[in-house]
């Protein structure tokens, strides 16, 4: 097992993992509410400033979260929403769950996805895990993601400097 692997595992084992979600939508909220459930510290990002606002009062639009099971995680600290991408250089892994609506091809429209990662590429540092949890097709992750990720980075080995990898939801 590599060093930034045990390194993480005993953050998320402790609960000191400072944990990020980009994209604050059907995907990106009720996974910030379980984290933050679990135990974990979480910031949620948006680029959307109502919503930002809507949820820093603890107040939720989503219908699979009530604002009741909300509520109290930003009462108690546990999760707060920010537009300020800066911040993800405290994260330590960082999930990208933005949207991905098709386009008139019927194809995917990956440009939330490169938005997002061009963010995190800002802010990426050793250690850090970044999680592709977005709809897409497959390649996204070593075709777009890591090539923004190591862009004029001379020492980015992923699985030696960060972890990059992407989640499927099936079934």
């Amino acid at each position: 097992m590599s060093k930034i692997v045990a390194e993480l595992l005993q953050k998320f084992e402790t609960r000191q993992a400072q944990v990020a979600v980009l994209g604050l939508g059907y995907v990106g909220l009720p996974l910030v509410v379980v984290f933050a459930e679990a135990g974990y510290r979480v910031v949620g990002f948006d680029v959307d400033a109502n919503k930002v606002d809507l949820l820093n009062r603890g107040e939720s639009y989503i219908e699979d979260i009530p604002s009741s099971r909300l509520a109290p995680l930003v009462s108690s600290e546990m999760f707060r929403a920010t537009t300020d991408f800066r911040v993800l250089a405290a994260c330590d892994t960082v999930s990208i769950c933005v949207p991905t609506p098709l386009n008139k091809t019927g194809d995917p429209d990956i440009s939330y996805i490169v938005h997002a990662t061009n963010e995190i590429a800002h802010h990426l540092h050793a250690g850090m895990l970044i999680v592709l949890e977005s709809t897409t097709y497959p390649g996204t992750t070593t075709e777009v993601i890591l090539p923004r990720l190591c862009e004029g980075d001379t020492d980015c080995t992923v699985g030696e400097r960060f972890l990059c990898v992407f989640f499927s939801r099936t079934g």
